[in-house]
């Protein structure tokens, strides 16, 4: 797949449309990554480079995506608890029109994240309910990384055919060597880079469907300087 096919959405606002509900939703979501945060160790934060989103900036990259195809397939790639994919299924389902069906394929390498993931997954199943629209949802404790690797380079998805619609992500950040497994894997898959998030959009790109969209947070110096020359032709 060439990445001439995607698209990064950059437009949008930060209003939230939807019911009182639906607003619930985040909030409750957000009370679990305020919990989850209070809980993690610092060395598992230092370790997986992990940073939650908070409530009002999911909102804001929620509002940004498009998501008007009748059947949406979200990826959510290091989910944390879940606030960016709670997010996005929130706005969607306050929209005037709403698609038949939203898919869910969620990554989170850390159990204990995970486990607040299932808790986060059942309130968007309730929400999609409450707004007519057949949620499914597909939760992986993987690392997003080498699952990603292993279908772009075999090009098919082991679990799941479809390509994703939506993919919105908080990567890690994190720098990785050049004699690490991730750094391996990557190059596998078509691209040196010294940086998880860089390797996480990658993949994002590689996994979007024609016309799809990607909505990523990201550093400001995401793709600058020799390190990320590889991943800049790649992008551009």
């Amino acid at each position: 797949m060439g990445v001439t096919k995607q698209t990064l959405t950059v437009r949008g606002n930060a209003n939230f449309h939807g019911s009182s509900a639906l607003q619930s939703l985040l909030e409750q979501v957000d009370l679990l990554r305020i919990d989850a945060n209070r809980k993690l160790k610092p060395e598992a934060r230092a370790e997986w480079g992990q940073y939650m989103t908070p409530a009002t900036v999911a909102k804001l990259m929620a509002s940004m995506a498009c998501a008007k195809e009748e059947r949406i397939n979200i990826l959510d790639a290091g989910a944390g608890v879940g606030s960016l994919a709670a997010a996005l299924i929130g706005e969607i389902c306050g929209r005037p029109h709403k698609p038949e069906a939203i898919h869910l394929c969620a990554y989170e390498v850390d159990e204990f994240l995970f486990s607040y993931m299932k808790t986060t997954a059942e309130l968007c199943k309730k929400a999609c309910q409450e707004a007519k629209i057949n949620f499914t949802s597909d939760l992986r404790c993987d690392d997003f990384i080498r699952s990603a690797c292993d279908a772009v380079t075999s090009q098919l998805f082991v679990r799941n055919p479809e390509e994703f619609s939506c993919v919105i992500l908080n990567p890690p950040y994190r720098k990785i060597n050049s004699a690490s497994a991730a750094r391996r894997l990557l190059r596998s898959a078509g691209i040196e880079t010294s940086n998880l998030y860089s390797g996480f959009i990658y993949l994002a790109m590689k996994l979007v469907a024609n016309d799809g969209e990607i909505s990523a947070i990201t550093p400001r110096s995401f793709c600058n300087g020799p390190y990320f020359k590889p991943f800049r032709k790649h992008l551009l």
